[in-house]
């Protein structure tokens, strides 16, 4: 086997494999200002969606009346193993910025309301959980998995989609009053 060849190789596989990690950190780790712009520029501005669901006990729940106001949506399933999870993170995260302005909502997708009433008991979900029935927000929101987090400043903008935490961006929201 020619030594040329195969340096050659592993060099051009060691190359792809940089550039794939590099691709993967540019795309999960975006690093927002507090201007609005990532290092490499400026953000695109997306407005939320709206929509209007019902929760648990059949009241009408819009996104637009919460202008003004923070929103995190957890988009989720009763049968997801990572959404069975999220609870106690976001009832935490509620606990905490709850009283700074938060609003939350756990949105469940295409599930009956015995399923979510006896998840969001069991789990003890201290914000707000609507249904989905039909998967029009899920759909409107582009998402293609669950647990699935979604925040939305007070303009209306969609800051952050597929979240993977909040805490930093929630902290610089709705920082502690003095």
């Amino acid at each position: 086997m020619d030594l040329r060849y195969t340096c050659g190789k592993r060099m051009w596989l060691l190359v792809v494999a940089i550039f794939l990690a590099s691709m993967m950190m540019l795309t999960a780790f975006p690093a927002f200002s507090s201007q609005g712009e990532t290092q490499w520029g400026p953000r695109m501005k997306e407005l939320a969606p709206d929509f209007v669901l019902k929760d648990i006990d059949g009241k009408e729940v819009r996104l637009a009346d919460y202008r003004g106001k923070v929103v995190l949506l957890a988009f989720s399933t009763t049968w997801c193993p990572h959404c069975k999870s999220m609870p106690p993170y976001l009832n935490q995260l509620f606990g905490t910025y709850g009283d700074r302005g938060l609003e939350m909502f756990n949105i469940d997708i295409q599930e009956p309301l015995s399923k979510v009433r006896a998840f969001a008991t069991k789990y003890d979900i201290k914000y707000g959980v609507l249904l989905d029935e039909k998967a029009e927000a899920a759909r409107a929101y582009n998402v293609m998995g669950v647990p699935s987090l979604i925040l939305v400043d007070k303009d209306g903008t969609i800051i952050c989609k597929q979240c993977r935490s909040v805490d930093t961006l929630l902290e610089k929201l709705l920082p502690k009053t003095q």
